[in-house]
């Protein structure tokens, strides 16, 4: 063996320990939160079990004719995921008939989906992960029922073909350039799991993947220029979605077959009206809008099915 598989199943190792206890979850995720962001025991598992498993093949994929060409597959098949992940978003919004540029959140246990960080993908798999997470791992299970019916085959059919075509990328590389992409394909499928195209394991994992698909030989730092300004993109994007999409003057919150008599107690509260099934609630901007998220779970957690509620990227900034 040699010290790629070593390490692989010293991964693999962790990934196990993370699946049946919690003895090194804290010094775990201190590391992971670096660059899953957020990192949580499910994400943890998923990062060692799949660096691991790719760590211990490694070694045995040694034809490096095409693996540039089935890296560009996989950056391919990646990207086409995230844009799919997006439209499910598209989607919900329009069968309900609320603004694209909201947050949705659902109760028992409480989840939240959005664009810039969606969580469809995890909620669709979560018929299938919760046979072997613990209890205690968040899948989003209550955006099950709304997330569109073709996400969950489109996602087992295309993650595997991901990882396979990703292994094959690895070629005759370097160990030090294997080890980067198999961090890489890594992250990029824990970004399409919890996250989507704009969540920093898929602004990772993409970084890695066009970096190596751009890396020659001898090197130069003038072949990360264009992988450089797409990942640069990207996240230029995600600031111009935060700033023109968001609403600063109110939150919009959109309830889902609201009880009657709904009174949000402790809130600053602009206007409220009936609309068909739906309840629209105009609620002060003062709010931090992640505490005010927090607030409303809490109070209307049995009070209607779910909510949408506006953006609102400045109060970031309070």
């Amino acid at each position: 063996m040699n010290r790629l598989t070593i390490t692989g199943f010293i991964f693999m190792i962790i990934g196990v320990i993370l699946l049946i206890s919690d003895i090194i979850d804290p010094i775990i995720t201190s590391f992971t939160h670096i660059f899953l962001m957020g990192s949580s025991e499910g994400k943890d598992i998923i990062f060692f079990s799949l660096m691991g498993s790719m760590l211990i093949l490694s070694p045995y994929i040694r034809n490096g004719k095409d693996k540039n060409f089935y890296l560009l597959i996989t950056i391919i098949l990646t990207i086409s995921t995230y844009l799919i992940i997006i439209m499910a978003e598209f989607l919900i919004r329009a069968k309900v008939g609320v603004d694209p540029y909201t947050t949705f959140v659902t109760f028992n246990p409480a989840a939240t989906t959005s664009m810039t960080h969606s969580h469809l993908p995890k909620a669709s798999l979560s018929s299938l992960t919760s046979l072997v997470a613990p209890t205690h791992i968040h899948t989003a299970s209550s955006l099950t029922g709304y997330t569109p019916p073709f996400l969950l085959p489109w996602l087992l059919m295309i993650l595997p073909p991901i990882y396979v075509f990703g292994l094959l990328s690895l070629g005759d590389r370097r160990d030090f350039h294997k080890v980067i992409l198999i961090f890489a394909i890594t992250t990029t499928i824990i970004g399409i799991i919890d996250g989507g195209l704009f969540s920093t394991p898929a602004m990772v994992g993409l970084s890695g993947m066009l970096g190596m698909r751009a890396l020659k030989v001898p090197f130069s730092p003038k072949n990360l220029i264009n992988p450089s300004i797409i990942i640069a993109s990207l996240i230029i994007l995600r600031i111009i979605i935060g700033l023109m999409l968001s609403t600063p003057e109110y939150y919009e919150v959109t309830l889902l077959q609201p009880k009657e008599n709904i009174h949000l107690e402790g809130f600053k509260v602009l206007s409220s009206e009936k609309v068909d099934d739906k309840m629209i609630i105009r609620l002060s901007p003062d709010y931090n809008e992640i505490k005010l998220i927090d607030r409303l779970i809490i109070a209307l957690n049995g009070e209607c099915k779910g909510f949408f509620i506006t953006w609102n990227f400045y109060s970031f900034f309070r």
